[in-house]
Formats: structure tokens, C-alpha cells, sequence
């Protein structure tokens, strides 16, 4: 019994993290076509050809996450949710993304986003909860008590 409950916790905590992801994901398009907006009613040329990169970078993160959502359902539901110990690899954080070495494993986590709270609870809690790794080292991870969800590969050493 106690099993069924912590499994159904479990679903229940990664079916919130993922609705924030995705609210998270629109936000980030909605912001990138605001400014789209504003730059279109400014009305010069070249702000609107300069501004397109601008506006990609800023939508990256939202199309990320629904490009890659169907592949993070189907590592969910293949794999059970697994608490795991880590702790960050030092001198590999490179912006937003984050290296952490597993406990009791020869391979590290690399996760290619992982926000400052998110951070601040890792190092706090020393756990994230994964699903996976798939045959091509794939994962997806999640921390408890805020609700984020990533997905992130397993590598080497």
C-alpha cells in the first residue's frame, strides 16, 4: 500500500511540474512575440531584420520544451521515478545549464537547463528524482518541494 501511494505521489508531483513547465514554455513565447509586437508597431526595417535573433533566443526555451515534451511523457512513463544523490561538479556550470556528479555512479548528470532556485534546492536537498536513463543515456529530472522538471543526459566522467 505504502508503495502505491508514494508512486501516485509521485505522478502526481511530475504531472504538476510538468503543468508549470509548460505555463513556463507559453510564457517564454508569449514575452518573444510581445516584443516581436512592439518592434513591428515601432515600424523600422532594420530593428524588425536586427530584432529576429533576439526574438528566437527569446522563445528558445518555450519551443524547446514542446519539441522535446512527447520524448519527456514517454521516459516518464517507461521509467519509475528514482531518488538519486548528488552534488555539482565544480568549474563545469556554463550559464544556465549544470553538471552533477552522481553518487555511487562512474557518470555525471549534464542538464542543459537548471534555474537558480532549482540550484539552491539541489544543493540544499544533495537529491533530484530521475527517470531513465533510455539506451541513448536520455533522463529526465525533478526536484521535490519545487516544482521543475528537465531533461537531461547521462555522460562520462
Amino acid at each position: 500500500m505504502a508503495m502505491s501511494m508514494g508512486v501516485h505521489v509521485t505522478t502526481a508531483w511530475s504531472d504538476t511540474c510538468l503543468a508549470r513547465a509548460d505555463r513556463r514554455a507559453v510564457g517564454h513565447i508569449f514575452f518573444a512575440l510581445a516584443v516581436l509586437g512592439v518592434v513591428l508597431v515601432i515600424g523600422w526595417i532594420w530593428l524588425t531584420v536586427l530584432s529576429v535573433p533576439v526574438v528566437l533566443e527569446l522563445a528558445a526555451p518555450g519551443l524547446r520544451h514542446f519539441l522535446t515534451r512527447r520524448g519527456t511523457l514517454a521516459l516518464i512513463e517507461k521509467f519509475p521515478w528514482r531518488p538519486v544523490s548528488v552534488n555539482f561538479v565544480a568549474g563545469r556550470r556554463i550559464g544556465r545549464s549544470a553538471y552533477l556528479r552522481v553518487e555511487d555512479s562512474e557518470k555525471n548528470l549534464r542538464l542543459p537547463e537548471l534555474p537558480e532556485r532549482a540550484r539552491v534546492l539541489v544543493r540544499h536537498t544533495g537529491r533530484v528524482w530521475i527517470a531513465g536513463p533510455d539506451e541513448r543515456g536520455r533522463v529526465v529530472v525533478m526536484t521535490r518541494g519545487l516544482a521543475f522538471v528537465t531533461r537531461g543526459r547521462v555522460i562520462d566522467r
